[in-house]
């Protein structure tokens, strides 16, 4: 009986779930970039365009990654608002990014997030 173990199962318990969460991802169509680059890497980010929406992830460590969703027709501005966001761990955005409904479906986000810094502060407050 022949027994392979896949290079997953030589990792660490700890980081199996980050990497299977990353693998998961490429299953479902996410391409790659590799910055700066895969010899350097600091950051992987992931990106799928689909449905008229732009699904991606960064990651700069186990513990530190962003999630957003875009509609495509947004990218065309400036700095264009996310449909969807999230903070957490790769483990946690993946997963929550790979479980939002196809952009236009029923229960899918659709209203765009405010951007960082657009807090608006009526004038009575400056």
């Amino acid at each position: 009986m022949s027994y392979s173990l896949s290079t997953v199962d030589l990792l660490p318990e700890w980081l199996r779930a980050h990497i299977e969460a990353i693998e998961d991802s490429k299953r479902a169509g996410f391409m790659f970039l590799y910055l700066p680059s895969l010899a350097n890497l600091t950051t992987l980010q992931g990106v799928h365009k689909t449905h008229g929406a732009m699904d991606v992830y960064s990651a700069s460590s186990t513990s530190d990654a962003v999630a957003a969703r875009f509609r495509l027709e947004d990218l065309e501005g400036g700095r264009p608002r996310p449909l969807w966001q999230a903070h957490g761990s790769v483990t946690d955005v993946v997963g929550e990014l790979m479980q939002l409904p196809p952009h236009g479906s029923t229960g899918a986000p659709n209203l765009a997030l405010p951007l960082p810094g657009e807090l608006w502060v009526p004038p009575f407050a400056r």
